[in-house]
């Protein structure tokens, strides 16, 4: 029995070993694609959209991600055949932090997507007056700094003392390190992939649905004018709203509105990037905690 556990932690170790430069790889691939995204939001000569901002820094949380965390784990893996090798203490601890950091910011990175998308399109006029670009700002800031408490807490002691996650090796899962910051950590997960698919289900049925019934109450109200004289119901008429800020500045509440086909475009956009999260990063992870 020992020599049939040997053989499969050595099997677990090989695998592991060989897997490191695909990783390296794929980091590799990463760093590229979304320096390519950031650069290309940023080359705009416009005025920035909030969606813009939160997409630029899930980008850059994913850079991060392929630069620290893999990079490390890939190399100390590579490195695993050297007789110097070992995962002490601080490069555990800097691996576990960063990891834990990136991966809950990325969750409510998206989960922020989704709710400015599902804001804008369900509210555009308070979305417009409430200084939405400030707001996910902010939340970029209370994103970070929530995921950098909470991730930095078993570094500093918040752990399962009797089995210390690095003792031994690196035991970064989180059941592995406490039963505190795995239930915690879980929960934030949790509620992020759950607010981002709610927001999702929202966008998408004020944006299908409620846009197809609007289109035909107007079809009915058309063919009922339909005696009057063509020139009279042949133009659309947008009706001219004024909106007035908190200091004043009055200006029309279509400001800044989109096109049909560009709001499908960006409300199918978000979509895809929401599913995919949850798809391979988000539910993953929770059977692991």
């Amino acid at each position: 029995m020992n020599r049939m556990g040997d053989s499969v932690g050595d099997l677990s170790q090989a695998t592991l070993h060989n897997n490191s430069l695909w990783w390296l790889a794929c980091g590799l691939l990463a760093l590229l694609a979304n320096s390519w995204i950031i650069l290309s939001i940023t080359a705009k000569q416009q005025k920035h959209k909030p969606l813009e901002l939160l997409l630029c820094f899930l980008a850059g949380t994913h850079i991060l991600m392929a630069t620290v965390p893999l990079t490390t784990y890939a190399v100390v893996q590579l490195r695993s055949e050297s007789p110097d090798y070992d995962w002490n203490e601080s490069i555990c601890k800097v691996f576990v932090s960063t990891y834990y950091t990136l991966a809950l910011a990325t969750c409510f990175t998206v989960a922020s997507l989704s709710y400015h998308r599902m804001w804008m399109v369900r509210w555009p006029v308070n979305y417009r007056l409430s200084n939405a670009k400030k707001q996910a700002l902010h939340a970029v800031m209370g994103i970070w700094m929530v995921s950098f408490i909470l991730s930095t807490l078993p570094s500093i002691g918040w752990h399962n003392n009797g089995e210390r996650y690095y003792a031994s090796g690196c035991q970064f899962i989180v059941s592995k390190i406490g039963l505190g910051f795995g239930v915690c950590f879980s929960l934030l997960l949790l509620g992020g992939i759950v607010m981002g698919l709610v927001c999702v289900g929202i966008t998408f049925y004020q944006t299908l649905w409620a846009h197809r019934r609007h289109r035909c109450h107007h079809q009915r109200a058309d063919e009922a004018a339909s005696s009057c004289p063509t020139g009279a119901h042949n133009n659309f008429n947008v009706p001219a709203i004024v909106v007035e800020d908190v200091r004043g500045k009055r200006r029309s509440s279509l400001d800044g509105s989109e096109s049909a086909k560009t709001s499908m475009q960006m409300t199918n956009l978000i979509s895809a990037i929401v599913f995919l999260y949850d798809t391979l990063t988000g539910v993953p992870i929770l059977p692991q905690t």
